[in-house]
């Protein structure tokens, strides 16, 4: 195969339909030749990553092809609305390309989709939206200076990316792969614009992780090891830090709860990006409230600012929101700490505003925190995606948990790498009893209120399963003289902060204090209480919640971590709990209430029909980005004629199907705290950058609700509208127990 020319016939253009390469522009006073060499310079560096140079290169300098028409050009000058010219690059490319039909696919999708989203290849209804595009469009000529398309390099970084790629992963990786070329195209566009607007050159940073290394070990020097358990901490640490010299790959840190996982990930983290050369490290957090905790002990550790630790979440509140923005947007900050949510609505998004960070993910390490906290619906398409990263993009990958899920035995797998373990644990003194008191009929709310008080010493943990039994159990206990605290999600962030520095003042203080809380308490805060009461859950849920209980030992001997049932608990919204307390009980009746590896084995055993991630229309999320049965049935049952395409992804459908937390809830501010008077200074403001930093303080004070919970307080007239923002009438958000939907008429606001 050689490198494909033009003979003079073909790179002559029409006057009628060309403007002149020597004086078309990109935008104002960026000529467009100067735009689509930078973009593919600084694809093509994004690229090499990963060994896709030349795919990305190609698609960074055709991508603003039709640029060049009289139209666009026009439209600079003010005299057209809108004009379409991405398709013009990417029908040049596919034409050019044919011969090689998976690149050409891949190539006019990522510059086709360059403003907006990916397309299908294949819809799951048999539609085939690129080629049906491609079809009605011209073929656009070419000019003298274009660049020239190796054909043979593009053919060799493919069929050397597909030989990374175990057999059975292909067809999720080519979906995966036109992420990361779009992801190098997105990125490398929107920066040249940026650069130009901003007239600021770029900046390539080296970060010198050896002197982070450094810091971080005088500090772990700084502590004392004492006690059994700093002494553990210590052989953690000592263990990840050895481990950080091995190869690239996917790791897992089996800690117990408490075993100082945060700065013995970072230690092997640390070592391992200075052995390898990486550009950045990650941190992949579920809770908002354990990556604030997290990045602030990493900045402490490090002595660094926010700039270098970057968090990456709605609740942040920037200095310079500008810069903020372009460093979430790209994700280039040396150390990143994000939500899960983000992380995964992220990689499986079709939209090039999420998609620009992926190729950042590269050449870097991702460390998962609390991973047991990943949905089941999403286990294949997450250990896809992990798959694609560590064979293709040389990204090293830590799972950390106390409760490792066994993602190498489902049926998509995990593809750990050879003796995956980085630390051993070795002995540590017991510090709880996990003690089964379920009966056959269940505790009412006031027979769970006296078993509380009849274990209860000093400080009580009860964690129970919905919003409802935290009210009940609550409202049962809150006239005893002992404290009683109250944590649930129908509270708004700042109501739980204030309840947390309540709860931590009382346990440093050794002050007797009941805590009420649903399972946001149970994974990765750093709190201990000298009782545990779990209503039964999942043994991962369980072993969760013992790790709130004599934490670092201090309680002396081992403590009790009581188990009980809810008489009529509904736990029919909630399917991933209820099947987990089920398998908990088995195992139980079994004599095997602490193995969590037989509960991960029936628990996987049992949700395996959902792990493709259903998308409700008899389809999986999976397949759609693999082999697209439901597409390629639907395109031979159509009788189309056409050509199938080569791909056959549903890239944009599988998007748009993909969520993690429920769609159809709603966002209301409550007053609690200054949310009011926020809202004053919102309505009352008339400056744009003023209004989103109140927006983001705002998100402190705001609740998401349910359809049904919304429906109900509309009907009491306890919503109301001022701007654009939805308020709770004071009388319905409770100072306790937060959201109220009885609520309070006199104080209703109409």
């Amino acid at each position: 195969m050689t490198i494909q020319k033009y003979t003079p016939q073909e790179i002559l253009p029409p006057d009628d339909i060309c403007k002149s390469w020597d004086t078309a522009l990109a935008r104002p006073n960026q000529p467009l030749s100067q735009h689509m060499h930078n973009v593919s310079t600084h694809a093509a560096a994004f690229g090499k990553k990963c060994d896709i140079s030349e795919m990305a290169g190609v698609a960074g300098f055709f991508h603003d092809l039709g640029k060049l028409s009289d139209a666009f050009q026009a439209k600079l000058d003010g005299n057209q609305d809108q004009v379409p010219h991405s398709i013009f690059g990417a029908k040049r490319v596919f034409a050019d390309m044919e011969m090689l039909p998976h690149i050409a696919e891949i190539l006019s999708n990522s510059i086709m989709a360059h403003h907006g989203a990916l397309y299908d290849n294949l819809s799951p209804n048999g539609d085939t939206p690129i080629l049906d595009r491609l079809a009605i469009v011209r073929l656009f000529p070419l000019f003298p200076s274009a660049r020239t398309v190796q054909v043979d390099t593009l053919k060799k970084e493919f069929d050397a990316l597909i030989k990374k790629i175990h057999p059975d992963d292909i067809g999720f990786a080519i979906s995966m792969l036109t992420k990361l070329v779009y992801s190098c195209l997105v990125d490398a566009d929107r920066l040249d614009a940026y650069l130009h607007e901003s007239k600021q050159p770029l900046h390539q940073h080296v970060t010198d992780w050896d002197k982070m290394l450094s810091k971080l070990m005088a500090r772990l020097a700084n502590f004392t090891y004492e006690t059994d358990i700093a002494l553990f901490r210590k052989r953690i640490s000592d263990s990840c830090g050895e481990s950080g010299l091995r190869e690239r790959g996917v790791y897992k840190l089996e800690v117990p709860t408490g075993g100082g996982k945060t700065l013995a990930s970072l230690r092997f983290a640390l070592v391992h990006a200075k052995k390898h050369k990486f550009d950045r490290i990650i941190f992949v957090i579920p809770y908002l409230s354990i990556l604030s905790q997290t990045a602030e002990e990493i900045r402490k550790a490090l002595e660094e600012d926010e700039a270098i630790v970057l968090e990456h979440h709605s609740g942040f509140l920037p200095d310079k929101p500008e810069f903020y923005k372009l460093q979430t947007d790209r994700w280039d900050a040396p150390i990143i700490l994000t939500t899960q949510v983000q992380f995964l609505e992220s990689v499986f998004s079709a939209k090039g505003s999420d998609l620009r960070k992926l190729h950042s993910m590269a050449n870097s390490v991702i460390i998962f925190d609390e991973a047991q906290n990943l949905p089941v619906k999403c286990v294949h398409i997450f250990n896809g995606a992990i798959n694609f990263l560590s064979s293709v993009c040389g990204t090293t990958v830590l799972l950390c948990t106390a409760t490792q899920p066994l993602l190498d035995k489902v049926k998509r797998k995990l593809r750990l790498s050879q003796n995956p373990s980085i630390a051993e644990c070795g002995t540590l003194a017991k510090r709880t009893n996990i003690e089964y008191a379920i009966t056959q009929a269940g505790y009412s709310y006031p027979e769970l209120a006296d078993f509380v008080m009849d274990k209860h010493n000093t400080s009580t943990l009860v964690i129970v399963n919905t919003k409802a039994a935290a009210k009940a159990l609550y409202d049962e206990l809150k006239e005893i003289k002992t404290p009683v605290l109250h944590l649930s999600t129908n509270m708004c962030a700042a109501h739980r902060d204030d309840v947390f520095a309540q709860l931590r003042y009382k346990l440093d203080t050794k002050a007797p204090v009941i805590c009420i809380s649903t399972q946001l308490i149970e994974a990765g805060v750093d709190i201990s209480f000298e009782c545990v009461i779990r209503a039964v859950a999942g043994l991962d849920s369980i072993f969760q919640a013992a790790g709130r209980c004599n934490r670092h030992g201090e309680f002396g001997e081992a403590k009790d971590v009581f188990v009980i049932n809810i008489a009529g608990e509904n736990l029919t919204k909630l399917p991933d709990i209820k099947i987990g307390a089920e398998i908990t009980r088995r195992l139980c009746d079994e004599g095997r209430g602490e193995d969590i590896d037989a509960y991960y084995h029936y628990y996987f055993h049992e949700r395996r029909n959902i792990m493709d991630y259903p998308t409700g229309d008899n389809g999986t999320i999976y397949d759609l980005l693999s082999a697209n049965n439901q597409g390629c049935n639907a395109f031979r049952n159509s009788g189309n004629k056409k050509k199938a395409p080569a791909t056959r992804a549903a890239l944009r459908s599988a998007a748009d199907a993909f969520f993690v937390i429920d769609r159809g809830r709603k966002d209301v501010i409550v007053p609690y705290g200054e949310a009011l008077e926020l809202v004053a200074q919102y309505s009352n403001s008339y400056d744009l950058s003023e209004k989103r930093k109140l927006l983001r303080l705002l998100g402190k004070y705001s609740v998401s609700l349910y359809q049904y919970q919304e429906d109900i307080l509309k009907n009491a007239n306890a919503l109301y509208m001022q701007d654009e923002l939805t308020i709770v009438a004071a009388g319905f958000y409770d100072p306790v127990r937060g959201i109220d939907l009885e609520g309070k008429q006199e104080f209703l606001i109409l």
